[in-house]
């Protein structure tokens, strides 16, 4: 179907009313206007012109609007063209009749007119295209045409053409016979159209374009009929069938258009049109034999035409039947063959192609069967083995045979096939003589490809892979041998490590011993000057007090490495007892008190803390080492020293401080021994990186355990935790090295 054109006077609503409408205003006016002859002639005659113009320049259009369609714009071309020269003689009718010429006058042009009108009708009709039945051959539509055609025209003579040509008076126009053949040949035409074609696709325009010639043709038949009779005169009721026929070829253009939708069949409606279709020839002989036998009974004279042609036809009938079971039969198993999936065909005993199924087409790439009927075998099937062209066709034309070969496809490439041959059961026809049958083994072949490269794949994986263990072996072993070496160098590197520890912890031990007795009588001799000194000048005096600050500095970093010697000797003594931390923070403020910026120190220390179990040298040497380490990194601020007592039996204490905090990442290296954050000798505050590592191991020697951390607003937190007194009572008095 054509794409829809914007054509005004073709919408469905514009073109069903108008069409309505006018009719019906021409038959109120036939029916019930004024009798005057000249006024029904003139309007008689313009009426008719109008439709038909309407109904040519309808025709005009739609082959206008097809030009995407090739077949259907020459089918309409040629209808436009007759309906033009029918409209053409309309015309003519319409000016003699204005020039008040007599009815009398033999108006000869115009029923050539009318003819040659016809044959470009005939011609469009003729190749209206349209999809052929499905038949197994196309005798089985010959058959239909010819009996079809054969007992229509015998019909329309004896029933039509005989009695009017018998009926007209002396001094008659038999011309007039004209018009009901060309429409007579016109429904024969769209009757066999519709004998070949598939009924389900037939469109909505063929119908309209039927019925319009159907109303052409009784119209025609009954003007003969008043015409030789002299009762008929345009602005007639007869006129109106002429009007009805050009209106349905107008509304055939529109649906040739698609504006107009083709009703829905259903599927008992479209059964009933197939069964009508393939028994229109038997119902066509039948209506012949039946007419012929009825004028027979009324007449008493039998028509022999009809007669003859009644038994002719039926003769014919019984060769279709005949035709159509044999094929039945053939279509029962070239439907069988074509359903086969597999690509299958039959060839003589040359090996030429007769018989093929689809699946061959598309397994080598052919569109048609015609391409490759008639062809040599070679052409498609190629031996596995080269010389072998005849040897699977004698093997298959004797017995049968059975193997591997190529199909080459239409553009000259190949691909396997298991193919099998078989011999027809002996038909006398030697145009079959054997049948093929290929399955197509790409994708075994190519599995087996795969599955082969597998194997050699894993056979080479196989051999490298022990290739690669014998290599891992010697490197394991060689490896495994150095590694034992390795371990011994190592393991006597670290004896000597040992040894050379433990020297060191005794020089140092030594050293600090020697170190502290000399330090002690010197600070003793300053504080004597010190004392007795009434007289000495200041200068004097500062610089003594000075040595006297460093040699405590070097006191206590001696007795620091004395008690770190002992923890990692395990000869220091620790006594825990119960402690009163609020008598030893008062104890530590009065030594604290000549230290500068002591006032920077808050004690908040609760003064109904419970006791807690720790050796008091060793808690005081923890607190000393955590506020010197504040004092150190935290030149400004405020020091905070609290305690409280936590649900786990434990007692709490914080050192505080306002500085600029701990490294992150030194927070988990802090309490390592000579760990300093900042290790350069240039430096603002210097340290043996011993304090922190001194105080944890005092808090685990009695217990307990230390954290560091920064505070979120600034500054360093340290937290330990020490046993309550009561939590531990039997541990009362105990030592602990």
């Amino acid at each position: 179907m054509a794409e829809k054109v914007d054509i005004p006077f073709l919408h469905r609503k514009s073109l069903l009313g108008v069409s309505v409408l006018y009719i019906a205003l021409h038959l109120a006016w036939l029916v019930w206007a004024r009798k005057p002859a000249m006024e029904r002639l003139v309007i008689g005659n313009l009426a008719m012109l109008f439709t038909s113009l309407l109904a040519a320049a309808a025709a005009v259009w739609v082959r206008k609007a097809l030009e995407a369609d090739r077949r259907l714009q020459r089918s309409w071309t040629w209808l436009a063209i007759g309906l033009s020269v029918w409209t053409l003689g309309d015309l003519v009718r319409t000016l003699l009749h204005a020039m008040q010429f007599a009815w009398d006058v033999q108006l000869v042009p115009l029923e050539v007119l009318y003819l040659l009108g016809s044959l470009p009708l005939w011609i469009g009709l003729a190749i209206y295209p349209h999809s052929q039945r499905q038949t197994f051959g196309r005798l089985e539509l010959l058959f239909d045409m010819s009996l079809t055609t054969t007992a229509g025209l015998t019909l329309v003579w004896i029933s039509v053409l005989q009695p009017m040509q018998a009926w007209l008076p002396a001094g008659s126009r038999p011309t007039a016979l004209i018009y009901p053949l060309v429409d007579l040949a016109g429904l024969l035409l769209l009757i066999n159209l519709f004998v070949l074609a598939e009924v389900g696709r037939l469109s909505a325009a063929f119908g309209w374009i039927f019925l319009g010639f159907g109303a052409y043709a009784v119209t025609d038949l009954i003007y003969v009929s008043l015409l030789n009779t002299g009762v008929y005169q345009i602005g007639s009721l007869v006129d109106l069938g002429w009007v009805l026929g050009d209106f349905a070829l107008v509304i055939g253009a529109a649906a040739q258009l698609g504006y107009l939708t083709r009703p829905k069949q259903t599927s008992r409606l479209q059964r009933a049109l197939v069964r009508f279709q393939y028994y229109l020839p038997l119902i066509a002989t039948l209506a012949l034999g039946l007419y012929t036998v009825v004028e027979w009974q009324i007449v008493g004279v039998a028509n022999l035409a009809g007669l003859w042609v009644t038994v002719v036809l039926s003769l014919g009938l019984i060769a279709r039947l005949g035709i159509l079971a044999g094929e039945v039969q053939m279509q029962q198993y070239a439907n069988l063959v074509n359903s086969i999936a597999e690509p299958t065909f039959v060839c003589d005993e040359r090996g030429r192609l007769r018989l093929l199924n689809p699946a061959l087409l598309a397994a080598v790439g052919y569109e048609t069967p015609q391409q490759l009927l008639g062809k040599s075998l070679q052409l498609i099937v190629v031996p596995e083995a080269d010389g072998e062209t005849a040897s699977p066709l004698k093997s298959g034309l004797s017995g049968g045979w059975l193997g591997e070969a190529r199909l080459r496809r239409r553009d000259g490439s190949m691909f396997p096939v298991s193919l099998a041959l078989r011999p027809l059961l002996p038909t006398g026809d030697r145009r079959l003589a054997l049948a093929g049958t290929a399955h197509d083994l790409s994708l075994e072949k190519r599995r087996q490809d795969e599955l082969r490269h597998a194997y050699e794949q894993i056979a080479s994986d196989r051999t490298e892979l022990e290739r690669l263990n014998i290599d891992l072996e010697n490197k394991v072993s060689e490896k495994t041998a150095n590694l034992t070496a390795a371990y011994l160098q190592l393991e006597q590197q670290n004896l000597r490590l040992r040894e050379l520890d433990k020297l060191k912890s005794e020089f140092v031990s030594m050293v600090s011993h020697e170190l502290r007795s000399p330090l002690t009588i010197i600070n003793g001799g300053i504080e004597l000057s010190l004392a007795s000194g009434e007289g000495m000048p200041d200068r004097t005096r500062e610089n003594l007090a000075l040595v006297q600050d460093e040699i405590l500095r070097l006191t206590r970093f001696v007795e620091t490495i004395l008690d770190l010697s002992a923890l990692e000797a395990g000869r220091l003594p620790l006594y825990p007892a119960p402690l009163e931390l609020q008598n030893m923070v008062q104890t530590m403020q009065r030594q604290l008190s000549r230290q500068p910026d002591a006032e920077r120190i808050q004690w908040q220390v609760p003064s109904d803390l419970p006791p807690l179990l720790a050796d008091e040298q060793a808690l005081t040497s923890i607190l000393f080492h955590l506020l010197d380490n504040a004092f150190k990194y935290a030149p400004s601020g405020t020091i905070l020293l609290s305690a409280a007592q936590i649900p786990e039996g434990r007692i709490q204490v914080q050192v505080k401080d306002e500085g600029p905090g701990i490294p992150l990442d030194a927070i988990p290296m802090l309490f390592d021994r000579f760990y300093r954050s900042n290790p350069k000798d240039a430096q603002t505050v210097y340290g043996h990186g011993l304090g922190l590592y001194i105080v944890q191991r005092l808090l685990e020697a009695m217990g307990g355990e230390i954290r560091a951390e920064n505070r979120p607003q600034g500054g360093a937190c340290f937290t330990f935790w020490v046993p309550e007194a009561d939590a531990n009572p039997d541990e009362e008095g105990e030592g602990h090295g």
